[in-house]
């Protein structure tokens, strides 16, 4: 049996985890990625982790997978400028190789999760499918004719900056506007709202939002839930931009499935994905693929970083 220390980096939490080549994750741990703010405090954790469970379980590990948010510089094996985290440079290959031992293989984090899927979940028999997650930003890894997309640094996969407004309303994370994540994801869904606000004074004075002092994606979609005209509003408009990026994804890499995971879909599945097919082909040249929620759910991060440290993506080779 072959084993693997997996490490997923989200922009809130971190999970570091022991699994084997079946898929099954023996050990977990999970701690706040901003309880660190030097980034070799961090690193250094991580490695003690992946430490403690390989003597606790007392096997030997082929490697580690790592899958963080971008931008990345596969090549120099690190995190560049992430706007998703609190340090400006990781230097992931490097020191963890140091402080371990061991190779690492390394991608951006929605990169890792296709990887998940295409090994352990509803990818496994396609040649073509595409990841998309929806949580505090959007991103998403392509496999095209089995060949996993990279481009020259590893950033190929930046769909959340797909531009879905030519009117350019809303800045997204990046500094740039009109991004599909600026309307659409955990942070840019209250924006949005914030911005049809304005719009529709009638319809906001009007709704329960109106009294909160800060606006969550989740208190729209339970507004949504509970009938709420404004909610509806800036639901009607997220799903139609969730289309278009859709839309482009299906245009750009022809796939045959689609899964979608992160936390704004995974908890808002039956709002997000209703009809979501039929809405897609109103923007589409090719067949609409099947499009459905991942299997694995808010495991697929750390299964695909398991599928990595296991050396199981040769175009994301342990090093």
């Amino acid at each position: 049996m072959k084993y693997a220390v997996a490490v997923d980096i989200g922009a809130t939490q971190t999970r570091v985890a022991l699994g084997n080549e079946e898929g099954e994750i023996l050990e977990i741990e999970v701690f706040p990625t901003r309880s660190f703010s030097n980034p070799d405090q961090y690193l250094e954790h991580i490695a003690r982790l992946a430490k403690t469970f390989t003597q606790k379980h007392n096997v030997d590990i082929v490697g580690i997978g790592v899958g963080s948010p971008g931008p990345i510089d596969m090549e120099k094996g690190e995190v560049i400028k992430s706007v998703n985290l609190p340090f400006q440079r990781l230097e992931i290959v490097r020191v963890l190789k140091n402080l371990t031992g061991k190779k690492i293989a390394f991608t951006n984090d929605a990169v890792t999760a296709a990887v998940g899927e295409k090994f352990f979940g509803a990818g496994r028999g396609h040649r073509n499918l595409v990841y998309v997650t929806i949580s505090t930003g959007i991103g998403g890894g392509v496999y095209v004719d089995d060949t996993l997309l990279l481009g020259k640094q590893g950033n190929a996969h930046e769909i959340g900056h797909i531009v879905v407004d030519s009117n350019e309303e809303i800045t997204c994370g990046c500094g740039k506007k009109g991004h599909w994540e600026a309307y659409c994801s955990g942070t840019g869904i209250p924006k949005y709202a914030k911005l049809l606000s304005k719009r529709h004074p009638d319809l906001w004075n009007q709704s329960i939002l109106r009294d909160k002092e800060t606006l969550a994606a989740k208190d729209i979609f339970d507004a949504y839930r509970n009938s709420d005209s404004f909610a509806r509003l800036v639901i009607q408009g997220v799903k139609r931009y969730n289309a278009y990026g859709f839309a482009a994804i299906t245009n750009a890499y022809d796939p045959e499935i689609i899964t979608i995971g992160g936390s704004v879909a995974l908890n808002n599945s039956d709002i997000l994905l209703a009809n979501i097919e039929k809405e897609v082909e109103n923007y589409t040249v090719n067949t609409v693929p099947k499009i459905i929620l991942t299997p694995l759910g808010d495991k697929i991060g750390i299964m695909g970083a398991l599928a990595l440290g296991l050396g199981k993506e040769p175009k994301v080779p342990l090093r």
